[in-house]
């Protein structure tokens, strides 16, 4: 038993750092990796895998957030107003995950990353190189609050419910609700995530689901190192090329999740 927590804890820092190389390397995408690979490599059950994906996503976020606050990317005004209405949503997203079976969790998860995969591949040369390569920050002038109240709200259900950050939901709600440029809606979005993992924490613990906090602890300094070295891979690798591999290794895990889960979806 002792061995096989030790594999847990070892498997826990090694995910980990799969997880935040790919977060690092390819931006908020990368988070859907966190739940596979703590169920398949870590072997946590669905439900603990999303409450200590959510909170390692959320440390790795402010810690990659720290460079856009220096530059002035980060959009506090906004981002707390967001934040304000994610942090109900987180919680309900965590109740409700409680009350779905692991194999449906886990199939649901699945048509979410094929949901980001496929965002990933259709998005244009023109936005990544805006991502990419934009410098000058520009606040917007006019401010779609309620949009963002519920918009927040909903990235919160769905961060708290699948344990991913949300960074692919955030980031559109950002641009298209606050006007706010692309480096400012990603800034400002892992400051948003990292906000969601806190409540992430605090629900799962208000709701007596206590995690593992030695495997959370290991799979988010693994994720923290990795994101390191991804996000340096990141600079040196046309954005294109990344997400179309990203997208492509996405599709293939969710393929393998639904497989081995569907017949105990259908016939639970």
């Amino acid at each position: 038993m002792e061995a096989a927590s030790q594999l847990g804890h070892h498997s826990g820092s090694l995910g980990g750092l799969v997880a935040g190389f790919s977060l690092g390397l390819t931006g908020g995408g990368g988070s859907a990796l966190g739940v596979p690979l703590l169920v398949y490599i870590v072997g946590l059950s669905p439900h603990h895998a999303v409450g200590a994906s959510l909170v390692a996503v959320g440390v790795i976020s402010l810690i990659s957030s720290v460079r856009y606050m220096r530059q002035g990317y980060v959009v506090y005004r906004i981002g707390l107003v967001m934040a304000a209405a994610s942090l109900a949503g987180v919680y309900l997203g965590s109740y409700l995950n409680s009350y779905v079976e692991g194999p449906l969790l886990l199939v649901l998860f699945a048509l979410l990353m094929i949901a980001i995969a496929a965002r990933m591949l259709l998005r244009s040369n023109a936005e990544i190189n805006n991502e990419a390569y934009t410098t000058a920050p520009s606040r917007a002038s006019r401010i779609d609050y309620g949009r963002i109240l519920l918009l927040g709200f909903i990235t919160g259900v769905a961060s708290g419910f699948f344990g991913a950050g949300g960074g692919f939901l955030i980031v559109p709600a950002l641009v298209c609700g606050a006007g706010l440029e692309m480096r400012e809606a990603i800034g400002t979005s892992l400051f948003i995530i990292f906000v969601n993992g806190v409540a992430g924490l605090v629900s799962y613990y208000a709701q007596g689901r206590p995690m593992d906090p030695f495997v959370t602890a290991l799979f988010t300094l693994g994720g923290s190192i990795g994101g390191i070295f991804g996000s340096s891979l990141a600079a040196k690798v046309p954005g294109k090329t990344l997400r179309m591999a990203f997208s492509i290794l996405l599709i293939f895990v969710a393929v393998y999740m639904i497989v081995t889960n569907i017949h105990a979806v259908l016939y639970q």
